[in-house]
């Protein structure tokens, strides 16, 4: 009789309305090679998958007599995982119990923790994954199978650690049929993780990608075409791409026109995300925009991490130069192309005036539209974690609750948890605070655009620097009573840094109307001033005025920069000025500055409609915030000069 296989990869389920979720693609990487072997797939059964979070004892109640049951694990469902593993051995105490993934220590210590487990896998894990299956049935002692830990007299014992495989011959999950019933069943649309070559060439110290030291491997062409032809079969409409440089390689480019020829003739894949090599920008540029040209792919990212030498150095990463920078985002903004900025906070050597100079440089090379600002999150098999590492930096971190945006807010009684860096030799609790809340509001008012037109005036016709206008915009906002809109929002990111910082909060926030899903604290911010958008504009009049600048313009950049926000149920606008308001930032974000013309304009600008404040959240912040989708002047919108 055949011994019955489980796997647990859970993750969120992302919207309201329309709910989707991603496959448990690790999961059905294992069960695709392992089932390959005839050995395995006469001995053992391929039970369900449980990829959302289900109610556990329910999930338990629903296994046949399960023999072994493997657990991918990552930050966002470790504790998810090992609570389900808890109450499973007490269950099904003969029941082998197998945790692999990125959160699995590489020494194994996991084991010391959770006594209901009983071996890890280390790294990639079709190999060991498929010879333990192998050993098990064999009688063979699980010392003859590398890359795992295990117990043995009560202590943890690890096997040889042996490089990563040859992945050209690896089977695919999609077209071995390991997800046909979850997408027959499960009523959820799926989205997809999606491989075309694996490994990382770069050692980041933050990250636990190239911790594991793979030279990057292809999946053959056919196999890709293969995997296109399946996302069709079965309208997959999100594919995010995990390679870890996309367009690294020739032959990515001959992916993308694969994906866009796909597109144009069945009509999916939709979205295609990915995360795009540094070191082609050329190449970058072309594919990003053929992909967006047709509305599949989505911004590129021109990452930095730190634009400190001291951090770069700690954390063994080089950045482009800074004038390269500038004249790619002026390539990107003429070619309409939105580009993706990401930093750090909480990285090793970065001070508060390290990392705020470090946003305002950003803004003064044109990246006015998205920057990404994230905690430093301790991820286990990075360098960062090393405790060597740690203690020489002196880097201190906060167990709180992980944060996933745009998803129903987890309802179960398991809470997930990160590990935030919130204080170093060189920044203390007090300076990350000041430092998160200045991201933030950077985020919150630049990024998305409710202060952006003011302060680039203010920056070439005032010489206000980006960084004194958001210090004081900051200070202002502290001194408005809470009962104030402005006052109010401000009070209420306040607290939540406090909270997050300590442990007791979480980097999301639930909101909405009818639709309640999770999100960014700068998208909560702009989500509740641009609803009450009278009481903002004017309470920020009066800050505005503050500056020495001619007040007739600043009252009429005022009137500009309240009317290009965008409101739910109006599909287009018109807006006069005594300014050329709208040619004078275009000047601007294509380097091509030149003064304000006073002269009469008339704009009509033509958008999308939005039924309420829910679809308008989810349209214009959640899917389009990287494409200004938030303004009437963003990029997919017709603008008139009448």
């Amino acid at each position: 009789m055949k011994k019955n296989i489980y796997f647990v990869q859970v993750s969120a389920v992302y919207g309201e309305s329309v709910k989707t979720a991603y496959l448990p693609y690790a999961s059905g990487c294992l069960a695709a090679y392992a089932w390959s072997d005839n050995a395995v797939a006469d001995n053992y059964n391929i039970g369900r998958f449980i990829f959302i979070r289900e109610n556990i004892d329910r999930a338990i109640e629903s296994l046949e007599e399960p023999f072994l049951v493997g657990f991918s694990s990552y930050i966002w469902n470790m504790e998810y995982n090992k609570e389900f593993a808890r109450r499973l051995k007490k269950r099904y105490p003969e029941c082998t119990v197998l945790f692999g993934g990125h959160n699995v220590n590489p020494d194994g210590s996991n084991l010391d923790d959770m006594p209901y487990c009983d071996i890890v896998m280390h790294g990639e894990g079709e190999e060991p994954f498929k010879a333990l299956l192998l050993a098990l049935h064999e009688g063979k002692p699980l010392s003859s199978v590398n890359n795992i830990s295990y117990r043995e007299n009560g202590k943890t014992v690890s096997t040889e650690r042996t490089a990563p495989g040859d992945i050209e011959n690896y089977p695919s999950p999609y077209l071995a049929g390991c997800f046909d019933s979850i997408i027959e069943e499960s009523g959820i649309s799926p989205s997809i993780i999606w491989e075309t070559n694996r490994g990382c060439p770069n050692r980041c110290a933050f990250c636990d990608w190239g911790a594991l030291k793979a030279k990057v491997r292809h999946f053959p062409i056919e196999r890709i075409k293969a995997e296109l032809d399946w996302m069709v079969k079965n309208k997959v409409e999100y594919v995010y791409c995990a390679d870890a440089n996309f367009g690294l390689f020739p032959r990515d480019t001959e992916i993308a026109d694969m994906i866009i020829t796909y597109r144009d003739t069945y009509g999916y894949p939709q979205v295609f995300k990915t995360n795009y090599t540094k070191n082609r920008d050329d190449v970058v540029f072309e594919i990003s925009r053929k992909l967006l040209g047709k509305s599949i792919g989505k911004s590129p990212t021109l990452s930095f991490q730190s634009l400190s030498p001291d951090v770069l150095n700690a954390i063994g990463r080089s950045n482009m130069e800074l004038d390269h920078f500038k004249n790619l985002m002026v390539r990107y903004n003429k070619a309409g192309v939105p580009v993706y900025s990401e930093l750090i906070l909480g990285l090793p050597e970065e001070t508060y005036e390290s990392f705020s100079d470090g946003i305002c440089t950003l803004l003064d090379c044109g990246q006015h539209t998205c920057i990404g600002i994230y905690p430093c999150e301790l991820l286990p098999n990075s360098l960062l974690a090393n405790p060597e590492y740690m203690k020489k930096y002196g880097i201190k971190t906060v167990r709180t609750p992980f944060s996933q945006y745009h998803c129903i807010p987890n309802s179960d009684d398991v809470s997930e948890l990160s590990n935030i860096i919130v204080s170093t030799n060189a920044m203390n609790l007090e300076a990350w605070r000041r430092s998160f809340i200045f991201s933030i509001c950077v985020q919150a008012f630049h990024n998305l655009g409710l202060t952006r037109a003011v302060a680039m005036y203010l920056k070439h016709e005032n010489g206000i620097s980006y960084k004194e206008f958001y210090e004081k915009l900051i200070e202002w906002l502290d001194s408005m009573p809470d009962s104030s809109v402005s006052g109010g929002a401000y009070a209420h990111l306040k607290q939540l840094t406090v909270d997050v910082s300590e442990g007791k909060g979480t980097f999301s926030v639930p909101f909405g109307e009818k639709e309640i899903i999770t999100w960014s604290f700068e998208e909560y911010i702009f989500f509740r001033l641009v609803k009450e958008l009278d009481g903002f504009c004017n309470e920020f009049s009066k800050f505005a005025k503050s500056f020495d600048a001619d007040d007739e313009i600043i009252n009429s950049l005022l009137a500009y920069q309240k009317t290009i926000i965008k409101q739910p149920c109006k599909s287009c606008i018109e807006a006069e000025s005594d300014y050329d308001f709208y040619g004078y930032f275009n000047r601007i974000y294509a380097d091509s500055y030149s003064p304000l013309e006073h002269k009469k304009t008339h704009l009509r600008i033509e958008g999308e409609a939005f039924d309420g404040w829910d679809e308008y959240a989810r349209v214009c912040i959640w899917y389009g915030r990287r494409d200004d989708a938030q303004l009437y002047t963003g990029k997919k919108n017709k603008v008139i000069k009448i």
